[in-house]
């Protein structure tokens, strides 16, 4: 393994990781968590023979070849290729030989670029000068980050030229931002302010704004009239973007009920971003607004200064037509029931979407309440499994899961045995799928013992049966049998298990991976072999970790995680004969 670089990519999910803000509610399988099995660990294998193919490539006189390899190592780069940066020395002689083709230039700048080779920033200027627009607009941006000061001469001269095209002034704007000029805000002002312009006004604005956080009302304020163009209100917001006095303030207050849209937004979204409590007065009508956008910020305000009558309005706001407003709300008000002062009304704002009749609440309405624990909830989420929406039918069973009232298992087995019955007359849908294994998990978890023979009936290869209910119905009947095994049944799950892969049809990963855990669940001392047997063939998977577990539980033995996935990228321009992972 000398020859070969590895690169850790992923560790087991059980080391250390920091804080995070947590995961979005969806409607995941209790299968996939019960039991917490490690996560794979994946290395990125390279060998360390492909850099010396590719330099060699960048020596040769040849366009295509100086062009191919300069790119080659640019990507090789971004994907975690050690070592790129000994292609310095060739990529700056193809960048500075007066011969070299435009093509091989772009590459080979852009390579140096990739990888922020930041004292090429003179041969990189050079070459930005004597080039093309093309090789500027890739190394300009990189100039003005590493605040190159040569460059910001150039940049500030163009913008006075009359020569200068549309694009190149567009950048000369961008990069005198990004590099923190000040000397040349006089200059941008101007440009803001100049009505023979056009376009270039706006990123004039957006530049000004990161060259001055403070001082620049005056000139918002010009731009801000009633009567001011569309662009002129534009550029007052742009310009505005780091300010938080109440100058500001004011004239965003203004903007932030502009009629255009794209305005209103955005002064909005400066005001929550200073403080929400300024957006409070215009948040009721905004979030009434046909704008998504708007409507995003009247949520943000209602959502971070919350009182009884905001948490209504934003209940709302779980049936907005945009479906991140949507997804944005429930995670607003799952973030703020955490606070006890706030849950009532927000089991009252779902209840209310619950009841309603548009279907976006609904589905909202029922992730949030499942993942709260409402239960009185559930009633109404037996009606709406009937849905004709899958995002509320599949919402729903798993609400009522997440909820786990014994009073509602006999709705649990009826719609389970119907879901059934549909299968095996018609054609499956995905729709049934999912929300049948969020029912039969239901039935499993909590150990229902009349819904057995239906759970049974999944286990048996059936491709109308779906992956996912089959694989949650087998992994219930382990519930049901925990810690005393049913011998015949046991046999069956082994053997979908452990089914040739050359069957046809194949058997679902997902049944296999789920019959693992169940037999562990049984604690199937019968199938201890069997499983053992079969674990060399489940290779470096989930099916191998499922496996492992179960015999843990049946045995006590402990077996050795599986090997890291080596990650190894082919493909390249340029490879060697012998490319495999254990060559020398």
């Amino acid at each position: 393994m000398s020859s070969i670089w590895l690169l850790l990519v992923c560790t087991l999910a059980d080391a250390p990781a920091p804080a995070a803000k947590p995961a979005p509610i969806k409607a995941d399988y209790a299968m996939d968590s019960d039991p917490k099995l490690p996560a794979l660990t994946s290395i990125k294998v390279f060998s360390d023979k492909y850099l010396p193919l590719w330099l060699q490539a960048l020596d040769r006189p040849e366009a295509d070849y100086q062009r191919l390899a300069a790119e080659t190592v640019a990507q090789a780069h971004l994907e975690g290729m050690p070592k790129m940066i000994q292609a310095k020395p060739a990529l700056l002689r193809i960048v500075s030989a007066k011969e070299t083709h435009p093509a091989a230039r772009f590459t080979a700048a852009r390579a140096l670029v990739v990888l922020d080779v930041k004292d090429a920033a003179p041969q990189l200027f050079q070459a930005a000068q004597e080039s093309d627009a093309s090789v500027r607009q890739i190394v300009e941006p990189a100039l003005a980050r590493w605040k190159y000061e040569p460059a910001q001469e150039v940049w500030r001269k163009r913008l006075a030229s009359k020569d200068a095209s549309h694009r190149e002034i567009m950048l000369a704007l961008r990069c005198l931002g990004d590099s923190g000029d000040q000397s040349a805000l006089p200059q941008i002002l101007t440009m803001v302010h100049s009505q023979r312009l056009s376009a270039e006004r706006l990123v004039a604005a957006q530049a000004a704004s990161q060259l001055k956080e403070t001082g620049l009302e005056a000139d918002a304020e010009k731009l801000a009239k009633k009567d001011a163009a569309l662009l002129d209100r534009l550029c007052a917001v742009a310009l505005l973007e780091r300010h938080r006095g109440e100058p500001a303030q004011k004239i965003l207050l203004g903007l932030g009920v502009d009629p255009e849209a794209a305005v209103a937004s955005a002064s909005l979204g400066r005001l929550n971003a200073i403080d929400p409590a300024l957006v409070l007065p215009l948040a009721e009508k905004a979030i009434q607004h046909a704008d998504s956008g708007i409507r995003t910020e009247g949520a943000r305000a209602l959502a971070a200064l919350p009182t009884e009558e905001r948490l209504k309005l934003l209940g709302k706001l779980l049936a907005d037509p945009h479906p991140a407003l949507r997804a944005m709300t429930r995670e607003e008000l799952r973030r703020l029931a955490a606070d006890p002062k706030w849950q009532t009304f927000i089991h009252q704002s779902a209840t209310d979407a619950l009841n309603a009749d548009d279907w976006r609440g609904q589905e909202q309405a029922a992730l949030l309440l499942g993942h709260l624990g409402h239960r009185p909830a559930a009633p109404r989420l037996i009606k709406l499994m009937d849905s004709t929406r899958g995002e509320v039918m599949i919402s729903s069973a798993w609400a009522l899961r997440k909820l786990a009232l014994p009073e509602t298992l006999p709705y649990l087995l009826k719609k389970a045995n119907y879901i059934t019955d549909v299968r095996l007359r018609q054609r499956n849908f995905e729709e049934l799928d999912f929300q049948g294994a969020h029912v039969l998990e239901a039935l499993g978890l909590m150990n229902h013992k009349p819904a057995e023979p239906l759970l049974r009936r999944y286990v048996a290869k059936n491709y109308s049966m779906g992956e996912y209910s089959r694989s949650a119905a087998i992994w219930s009947l382990g519930l049901l049998h925990a810690g005393k095994p049913d011998e015949p049944l046991a046999e069956q799950i082994i053997g979908r298990i452990t089914e040739s892969g050359a069957a046809m049809p194949p058997e679902f990963p997902r049944v296999r991976l789920g019959g693992s855990l169940s037999l562990g669940k049984m604690k199937a001392a019968s199938q201890a072999k069997a499983l053992r047997d079969y674990l060399g063939t489940a290779g470096t998977s989930d099916l191998y970790l499922a496996i492992r577990w179960s015999l843990k539980e049946i045995t006590g033995e402990e077996t050795p995680l599986p090997p890291p996935i080596l990650l190894s990228k082919g493909g390249w321009f340029l490879e060697p004969l012998d490319i495999s992972p254990d060559a020398p």
